[in-house]
Parts: structure tokens; C-alpha cells; sequence
């Protein structure tokens, strides 16, 4: 029986800017990989823009005066960077009232999740539990947070549907997990390569597949006919 569904945030729930801001500082420093960057900025709580640069720093060493204000200066627009999608909230709200607890799970770092407490609020609040790699130092598709997303539910992983666009980070892992999944494959130019491996059976499929948000509230009444 399923008793919750969990979703991704970028590119599920909200857009954004189209660089990533692991590219963005990557690239003022000019010395990082942007996976680097992601490691850390991803995976530390930085409540301020200066804490962002000190976490930057430890990875860098002492930066440029300019490259500091690269990162001051993306932290800030990052605060206000996120937009919901069409149809993401009313899916999130019509789940809710099903009688379905909501849970959020993230690859985020502070200032974006700030944008998204103000870009999405009624799906913040209708929240039972939100992990977020950058409160709990992992990321997907390390299989911690997922496990960490089933226990503050209090759920079991069968009892749960997971909610994304990307296979690698959201829907594999979910699956592994013992979740039911709901691919959102609003991007498939960026999935070519998950989807030929399903396509040839190297990879198993998700529960169901949409190509909208919108069709999630759908998909998760028809998960829980099976």
C-alpha cells in the first residue's frame, strides 16, 4: 500500500538559472572540476554568503578578491533563482489530499533551497519530511538519504513513490531502494543514455513514466490500484 510520495526539487518542482552554480564558481576560480565544487558547496550548511566562501576556500585555498564576490554575489542571486513549474504545486496538493505524506529530497546547497521555500511555500509546508544534501553531507544516489527520507516518514520503502526527472541520481537509487518510482522526463535530450539502457533491458524501468508534473497525481493513483 502506498502511504507517501517523495519528490525531487530541480527541474521536478522548480527551474532555475540554466548554469548550475557548481559551473558558476568552477569557473571564476578556474582551478576546480565542477564536480569538486559540488562536493562541497552540495554537501555543508553555509547560512550566509560568507560561510559559502569559506567553504569555497577550503577546498581552493585563500581566493582572488574577485572570485569571493563571484560567490557572494551567486549566493544572492541564488535566493531568488527558483520558479516553480506549471502544474508542480496543484500536483503536490492534489497528493496531499489523498491522504499521502509528502516528502522532499534534495541535491541542494542553502541559498537555492531559500528561493525555494519562497518560489513553492505550500509545498514546502505541506511537507512531512525534507532531506537535503547539504544538511545531511550526502548526496544521491548515495542510498543514505533515501533511507534517511523512509525513516522521518516512518515508512517503509515499498510504501513509498519517488518523484524525478533525473534516473541516475533519482529514479535508480529509488528503486534500489524498494521505492515505486515516477520518472518525469520533462528533459529526455538529457536522459539518452538511461533510456537506451532500460530500452535494452540493462537497466530496470520505473514504475511509470510521464512527460509533465502535471501527470504525477495521475500515475500515483494508478500505482496504488496495482
Amino acid at each position: 500500500m502506498i502511504k507517501g510520495v517523495v519528490f525531487d526539487i530541480g527541474a521536478t518542482l522548480v527551474t532555475g538559472p540554466p548554469i548550475a552554480p557548481n559551473k558558476v564558481i568552477s569557473k571564476a576560480l578556474g582551478c576546480v572540476t565542477h564536480s569538486e565544487v559540488s562536493g562541497v558547496i552540495m554537501t555543508q550548511p553555509t547560512a550566509t554568503a560568507q560561510e559559502a566562501v569559506r567553504v569555497v576556500e577550503s577546498l581552493v585555498g585563500q581566493m582572488s578578491d574577485e572570485a569571493r564576490t563571484a560567490v557572494i554575489q551567486l549566493w544572492t542571486d541564488q535566493c531568488s533563482a527558483p520558479t516553480a513549474l506549471p502544474g508542480a504545486v496543484e500536483a503536490v496538493e492534489s497528493i496531499k489530499q489523498m491522504d499521502l505524506k509528502i516528502g522532499l529530497l534534495s541535491d541542494i546547497w542553502t541559498p537555492y533551497y531559500i528561493g525555494v521555500e519562497q518560489a513553492i511555500p505550500n509545498v514546502v509546508t505541506a511537507a512531512d519530511a525534507v532531506i537535503l544534501s547539504c544538511l545531511s553531507g550526502r548526496r544521491k544516489p548515495d542510498l543514505h538519504n533515501f533511507n534517511l527520507v523512509c525513516s522521518e516518514l516512518n515508512l517503509a520503502p515499498e510504501e513509498i513513490v519517488m518523484v524525478g526527472d533525473t534516473y541516475t541520481h533519482d529514479i535508480a537509487p529509488a528503486i534500489e531502494s524498494g521505492m515505486k518510482t515516477i520518472w518525469v522526463l520533462a528533459r529526455p535530450d538529457r536522459e539518452k543514455q538511461a533510456l537506451l539502457e532500460i530500452l535494452n533491458g540493462i537497466s530496470p524501468a520505473p514504475s511509470i513514466t510521464v512527460d509533465d508534473i502535471s501527470c504525477v497525481p495521475d500515475a500515483v493513483a494508478h500505482i496504488r490500484l496495482l
